[in-house]
Formats: structure tokens, C-alpha cells, sequence
């Protein structure tokens, strides 16, 4: 099988081209003769706050870009699996049924919390537009909580059946995880023989605007490698 692509550089090379156009917005005042009062300054201020986010995001991928280079290409790794495709098919599904359930959970936590929530203004307020606003709020994050599982599942399913291990990332076909910059950790690494076909079971932790947020990352192992597997569970835990 040859080595997969790095499609970290793609994100990188967007980001880029997007944000210069940003850039060179911060220069349409000037160019138009768009006085401040007149949406200059606004224009300035929204183009200059989404190129900084570029710049942001540039840098992240960036690194990220050269972190998953040396893991495909440089061959800074500790496990590569090849799966069949019968395999690979039976992990997609395997992966997108707790992905769903997983999002359900959450969908289900937060739809019960902002109902409390609108129900508890509402009477206090004896106003029922927050009920409305929380119910809205609700069916805003139907969306992403129903179609997002979903999406990578259809990803998944064309993407080549492999996985590499290094002892801070990995990759699971197109997927690829790290936890060594922006303050994420590897908190816990478990083996699941019962699954079919086996699975690494890893747990990273990454903080963001409401704290820190935990993510599992399901890796599948060919039969024939479940003793390099269990090598590969303790190493990793030993490492990190």
C-alpha cells in the first residue's frame, strides 16, 4: 500500500489563500476611499480579527503539517497496520455506532439542561420568549449532533485501511490525532480484545473556552497484531 497523503498541508494551503484575501481586505477602505464612519473601520476591524485567526490556524496546521509528515514519511513511527478491507468495514461501523451514541448522550444532556433552564426563566420572568430562545438553542444543535457523526462515517468508510502509531499521534486512515501541542495530553490507553476486530482504545484530553474536554480515539488492530498491540498499549502509557 503507498504511503498515505499528508491532507494536513491542504488545510494550510487554504487557510493561506483565505487569509490573505482577508489581509487585503483590511486595505479596501483605503483602496474605495470607504470613510471610517461609513463601515471603513468595520470592515478593517472584522478583516483584520478573521486574518489573525487565519494566522492562528495557519500555525496550528502548520505544525501539525510537519508533525504527520515525520510519522508517513520519515518513518517516526512504533506501530504500522495494514487492514483488510472486511476489516476495516466492520471498525467503520463499529466506530460509527458509538460515535452516534456518544453524540446522543450529549445531544440529550444538553437539550434536557437548556429546557430546565428556559422553563426556570420563564417563570421567574412570567416571560415565555426564553423557553422559545432555549428551544431554538435546542434544535440548533440537532444539526451538528445528527449529521456530523455521519459525515465521518462516510469518510471512514473510503478512507485506506491503515493505521500508524507514533508515541505522540496517530493516524486512522485519513484521521490524524496528536497530543503534543495546545495543551493536549494522552490520559488513558486500554485494550477492547472483544470487539471485532480489536480495538485501541486511546483518551486524549485538549482545554477549551468551557475547560477541559475529553475525546476517545478508537484505533483498530488486525487479529494477528493483538500481542503488538498490547506492546504498543504499554508503551504509550509508559510514555505519557
Amino acid at each position: 500500500m503507498e504511503k498515505p497523503t499528508n491532507n494536513q498541508w491542504k488545510v494550510v494551503r487554504i487557510t493561506t489563500f483565505v487569509t490573505m484575501l482577508f489581509i487585503l481586505g483590511c486595505f479596501v477602505p483605503a483602496i474605495f476611499g470607504i470613510e471610517g464612519m461609513d463601515g471603513g473601520f468595520a470592515i478593517i476591524v472584522i478583516c483584520g480579527f478573521l486574518a489573525i485567526s487565519g494566522l492562528v490556524v495557519i500555525a496550528v496546521y502548520r505544525k501539525r503539517a510537519i508533525e504527520l509528515n515525520r510519522l508517513i514519511k520519515l518513518d517516526k513511527h512504533i506501530a504500522h497496520w495494514e487492514l483488510t478491507q472486511e476489516e476495516w468495514q466492520r471498525f467503520v461501523e463499529i466506530d460509527f455506532k458509538e460515535d452516534k451514541a456518544s453524540s446522543k448522550g450529549k445531544f440529550i444532556l444538553i437539550s434536557v439542561i437548556s429546557l430546565i433552564v428556559g422553563i426556570l426563566l420563564s417563570i421567574i420572568s412570567e416571560d415565555i420568549l426564553f423557553l422559545y430562545i432555549c428551544l431554538g438553542i435546542i434544535a440548533m444543535i440537532a444539526v451538528p449532533a445528527f449529521t456530523f457523526s455521519r459525515f465521518r462515517h462516510k469518510r471512514k468508510r473510503s478512507a485506506p485501511p491503515l493505521v500508524i502509531i507514533s508515541s505522540t499521534s496517530v493516524l486512522v486512515g485519513r484521521t490524524y490525532h496528536n497530543w503534543n501541542m495546545l495543551g493536549a495530553s494522552l490520559d488513558k490507553v486500554s485494550a477492547d480484545e472483544d470487539s471485532n476486530p480489536p480495538l485501541l482504545r486511546l483518551v486524549m484530553s485538549y482545554p477549551t473556552r468551557t475547560g477541559i474536554e475529553h475525546y476517545e480515539i478508537r484505533v483498530p488492530v488486525p487479529e494477528q497484531k493483538w500481542s503488538e498491540a498490547l506492546r504498543i498499549a504499554a508503551q504509550l502509557k509508559e510514555e505519557n
